[in-house]
């Protein structure tokens, strides 16, 4: 995906023009910044012909900014905890590789880091991102403290922030929340408008309003379609494994003394190959099928997810309590393989792994990686 920082800027006037209120113009105007304006949010997906409206990762970023700032008044948060949310859903896919989670378990064999781990090295200055490279200088002239920021990030944060790490992490959560709509507006599937009214407070405690709940249920029967109808398409777990595949041998740590111009131009062509290969660029989902065993040596292991409400559980008058979000907000897990429909005429998947096949708690034990699938 190439394209100007300043278009996607545009895109989200009302939230950039807040951000550099709230943080500074030369943050927002960061390298790192306009690398993610050349990050597709997802990935090799955006080759199928079913893809109608592609976005980049700093799309992504700027519209968990723009939640974060409607929840931060929702919850009247003072204007530093306000900075640091702010801060922290700008930046929290900041590491991710070219096409996000498309090639990512090849770069993390090749590397050994996945993107939340350079996502750190970005923030922090550490690892094998100099100091003077990352954005830890940058933040601190912003009066942002790296570890701190970080902290909230990866919901490590002391308990005085846990609040705001909750608003990133817990099930429903405002990265989520983007991710979800966004990737129904993407492949133009029926979306929804979120409620005006997220969050609140109850005392000490944020709980989900009362009057979101309903909107929230259907989210979360968003979110089961859009794993079922998008992210789990047969043709792109072949074609992510044929990319990962390739990344494997093609890249090395030299990649992160450049990684703020490191983008998906850096995989183009092997992109469009596997792409070719898995019949994702035209859509050749029918080729495939699921099987809950295996049934040829190379399939490929997918763990398969299913979100669910739980309507046994309710919100009080105040609203839903921290502790009740994943009671009622849940989700199952299923290993299943992607496998040939004809596998005689057919050519063979890339294989990720050889073990043999096993009753599924062995073969759950010996998942590779990118079996898991991405966390949209």
């Amino acid at each position: 995906m190439r394209g100007g920082q300043a278009p996607i800027l545009a895109r989200h006037d009302a939230t950039a023009t807040r951000l550099k209120e709230l943080l500074g113009a030369p943050l927002l105007a960061s390298p790192w910044l306009a690398r993610l304006g050349r990050v597709s949010f997802l990935g090799t997906l955006d080759l199928h012909p079913d893809s109608v409206h592609a976005s980049s990762r700093l799309d992504h970023s700027l519209g968990v900014v723009g939640l974060g700032l409607q929840v931060g008044a929702e919850l009247s948060l003072s204007p530093a905890d306000l900075r640091l949310l702010a801060a922290a859903c700008l930046l929290h896919d900041i590491g991710h590789y070219p096409l996000s989670h498309a090639a990512e378990p090849g770069f993390q064999r090749a590397l050994g880091v996945a993107h939340h781990g350079v996502t750190e090295w970005i923030v922090r200055g550490n690892g094998s991102i100099p100091v003077a490279q990352s954005l830890r200088p940058a933040l601190e002239r912003a009066d942002l403290d790296p570890d701190l920021l970080w902290s909230v990030i990866v919901g490590d944060a002391p308990p005085r922030y846990a609040a705001l790490s909750a608003l990133l992490l817990a099930p429903i959560n405002l990265d989520t929340l983007d991710g979800i709509v966004r990737t129904a507006r993407s492949f133009g599937r029926r979306g929804m408008r979120l409620p005006p009214i997220l969050f609140r407070r109850a005392g000490d405690e944020i709980v989900l309003d009362p009057s979101a709940i309903p909107a929230l249920d259907r989210f979360w029967a968003l979110k089961d379609r859009m794993y079922g109808e998008v992210i789990n398409l047969p043709s792109n777990i072949v074609c992510e494994a044929e990319l990962s595949r390739a990344v494997a041998g093609r890249f090395d740590a030299a990649v992160f003394a450049g990684f703020a111009g490191f983008d998906d131009l850096a995989l183009g062509p092997l992109a469009d190959a596997a792409a070719r290969k898995a019949g994702l660029i035209v859509g050749d989902d029918e080729r495939f099928r699921f099987a809950g065993r295996r049934v040829a040596g190379d399939d490929l292991p997918r763990v398969r997810k299913r979100y669910f409400v739980d309507r046994r559980v309710e919100p009080t008058a105040a609203g839903l309590c921290g502790a009740d979000w994943s009671r009622r907000y849940r989700h199952g897990r299923q290993l299943v393989y992607v496998t040939q429909q004809h596998d005689a005429v057919q050519l063979p998947l890339p294989g990720l792994v050889s073990f043999a096949d096993a009753p599924n708690a062995e073969a759950w034990s010996q998942l590779p990686a990118g079996a898991e699938g991405p966390e949209i």
